[in-house]
């Protein structure tokens, strides 16, 4: 069962989104939701706009997200 992530444990909104950015030039990523969910894929990030995309060609598949959506990010390769 997924849980979703307490308040307490979220990130600062600077930090994750720092990670996000340094995340997105790697080719594969985990990207964890506030919700719970850990999905895998590429990373497309628009800091600006503080949103993004994560992708599976594998899958073909694509989640937009917003960065109060995202609890952490992790590189893979």
């Amino acid at each position: 069962m997924v849980q979703r992530v307490p308040e307490a444990n979220l990130p600062k909104e600077g930090t994750i989104l720092a990670k996000l950015v340094a995340a997105s030039k790697h080719h594969k990523v985990i990207l964890f939701f506030v919700d719970g969910r850990a999905l895998t894929g590429g990373l497309l990030v628009n800091p600006i706009q503080r949103t993004g995309l994560l992708y599976s060609l594998e899958e073909e598949s694509r989640v937009d997200w917003i960065l109060s959506d995202i609890s952490d990010v992790e590189v893979l390769g």
